[in-house]
């Protein structure tokens, strides 16, 4: 019996990516602390996180700064929770930001382990507005066009 419960256990680390750690562990990681983190994209724009999470190595709570005033990004619920490693590309016209936006959390499996899951996704953001105006998942990797296009590296126009 002992022998199947062993096997059981590295059957469950196995499919969940061994990505395994303890409840403590976990406790430590949702805290998030203050630190002010400014990106430059341009001589009177930049883009501001008030906070990070160092175990999970992700930046939240993004501002805009825009001529020193700085505005909170609003985020609708499906972006809320997501944090940044600051990857950032801006439109050739700056009237448009990517971000990435990325969702570290734990799923419990039992009393003692939980298994950690990343969802990657990015977001255009309408800097005037300080609002997103898209979000994705598939066509992060692509880039600005010369038409302030959002391609994908499949060369299809994904946010116009």
């Amino acid at each position: 019996m002992k022998k199947l419960t062993f096997m059981l256990m590295i059957l469950i680390i196995f499919v969940t990516c061994g990505n395994v750690v303890s409840q403590k562990h976990h406790d430590v990681q949702n805290k998030t602390a203050k630190k002010d983190t400014i990106i430059t994209l341009n001589d009177t724009l930049s883009l501001y996180y008030a906070s990070y999470n160092s175990p999970m190595k992700l930046w939240y709570n993004l501002h805009i700064i825009i001529k020193k005033k700085k505005i909170k990004v609003g985020k609708g619920s499906e972006f809320n929770g997501t944090g940044s490693e600051l990857f950032s590309s801006l439109s050739p016209n700056a009237k448009y930001v990517v971000v990435d936006g990325i969702i570290k959390e734990y799923v419990h499996e039992s009393d003692k382990d939980s298994t950690l899951h990343e969802n990657y996704t990015c977001a255009i953001i309408d800097i005037k507005k300080a609002k997103i105006v898209k979000q994705m998942q598939q066509d992060c990797d692509g880039s600005w066009n010369k038409k302030n296009q959002w391609v994908s590296s499949g060369g299809k126009v994904v946010f116009k």
